[in-house]
Parts: C-alpha cells; structure tokens; sequence
C-alpha cells in the first residue's frame, strides 16, 4: 500500500509539473504572437517611413533642378508643379505594379 501512495503522489506531482509547463507555454505562444503581430507592423511602418523619405529626397532633387534650370521665380513655380504631378504619377504607377 505504501509503495502505491508514492506512486500516486509521483504520478500527481508530475501531473502538476505537466500543467505547470502548458501553461507557461501558452503563456510564452501568446507572447510571441504578440510580438510577432508588432513586428510586422513595425515592418510596415519602416517601409511608409522610406518611402516618405525617398519622397521628400526627391523633391528636395526637383527644388535644386528647378532653381538652376529656371531662375525665374514664375517660371521655376510652373516647372516645379509639372514636375512633382510627374512623380506623383510615377508614384501611383509603381504601387499599382507593386501590388
């Protein structure tokens, strides 16, 4: 008899040690998903954020073009507008193809 108590009390022993470690399991799946779903957005951001950069570095380039090819304030004003509706096109154009 004694011998099946120690066998019980083994057998409910690592039946806690089980649940113990599915229960920090689920706990640490849960983590993971969390952090992978904020990784990717992240992700996401980081390739907005470029983008925006790429943009801006662009018209800074278009601004330095303008002021050289036409000094005239009217007339850089007019090429500086064809230009960035150029892009902007350009720029819908390679989203559409990227999708």
């Amino acid at each position: 008899m004694n011998n099946n108590q120690s066998i019980l009390l083994r057998l409910e022993h690592l039946e806690n040690k089980m649940q113990q470690l599915v229960e920090k399991y689920q706990a640490l799946k849960k983590e993971l998903d969390i952090t992978t779903e904020e990784n990717y957005s992240l992700k996401e951001l980081v390739k907005k954020q470029t983008v925006q950069i790429n943009n801006f570095e662009n018209q800074y380039k278009i601004s330095k073009i303008v002021a050289s090819i036409a000094p005239d304030a009217e007339d850089a004003a007019e090429l500086r507008e064809k230009i960035d509706a150029y892009i902007t096109d350009i720029d819908k154009c390679i989203t559409f193809l990227s999708k």
